[in-house]
C-alpha cells in the first residue's frame, strides 16, 4: 500500500469516526423518546461503529509495512544492478558473460518493479505505462555498449547518461519511503 493510499483510508476512517460522532450527539439531543431508547440503541452499536474501522485500519497498515519491505528488497537489487552497470562503462574490454551478467540483472530489477508496481494507467485492457523508464533507459544503454572492446568515447557518453538516470531514478523512487533526516550524523557539510 502506498503512501497515498494509507493516507486516504486514515482520512477516510477519521471521517467515519467524525460522522458517527456528529450522528451520535444528534440522536442524543433529538432523542425525544423516554429513556432516550434511540440514543442507547447507538450507544449498543458504538463497538462495531469503533471495531470495524480499527481492524481495517490495521490491515492497511500492515501491508504498508509488507509494501515497504518489498520496496526495500527491490531498492538493494536496483542499487546493486546499476553500479554494476557503471561499473561495466569503466572496463576498456568485456567479455559476453559479463554483458549477459549486467543485462540480466537490470532486465530482473525492471520486472521486480513490476512486481512492485502496477504501470501508471494500467486498465482491464490497457497495459499503461513502466512507472520508472530510467532503469529501462540504462539497460538500453548497456545494451547498446555491446561486449568485446568498448569504444572509450562511447562507455564515457553511456556512463554519465546511466549517472543522470539514475540520479533521476532515487529522486521518484526514494520518494515513496518513510525517511527522515538523522538526529545524529557525521558531516563537514553541516
Amino acid at each position: 500500500m502506498t503512501r497515498k493510499q494509507l493516507k486516504r483510508t486514515i482520512i477516510a476512517v477519521i471521517t467515519l469516526y467524525a460522522i458517527a460522532l456528529f450522528g451520535g450527539l444528534i440522536i442524543y439531543f433529538r432523542d425525544e423518546t423516554e429513556k432516550k431508547i434511540n440514543y442507547q440503541v447507538f450507544k449498543d452499536l458504538i463497538p462495531l461503529i469503533i471495531a470495524i474501522p480499527a481492524a481495517y485500519l490495521g490491515f492497511c497498515f500492515q501491508r504498508r509495512s509488507s509494501f515497504l519491505q518489498s520496496l526495500r528488497l527491490l531498492w538493494t537489487n536496483i542499487i546493486g544492478s546499476v553500479n554494476a552497470a557503471i561499473q561495466y562503462t569503466n572496463f576498456t574490454e568485456t567479455t559476453d558473460k559479463q554483458y549477459c551478467e549486467i543485462l540480466l540483472q537490470l532486465s530482473r530489477c525492471i520486472d521486480e518493479v513490476r512486481g512492485v508496481y502496477k504501470n501508471l494507467g494500467e486498465k482491464k485492457n490497457e497495459i499503461g505505462y513502466y512507472p520508472f523508464e530510467c532503469l529501462k533507459e540504462i539497460h538500453k544503454l548497456v545494451s547498446e555498449l555491446g561486449y568485446g572492446k568498448l569504444d572509450a568515447t562511447k562507455s564515457k557518453d553511456a556512463r554519465e547518461r546511466i549517472k543522470h538516470c539514475w540520479k533521476d531514478l532515487k529522486v521518484s523512487f526514494l520518494s515513496e519511503f518513510d525517511r527522515s533526516e538523522p538526529t545524529v550524523f557525521n558531516s563537514p557539510f553541516v
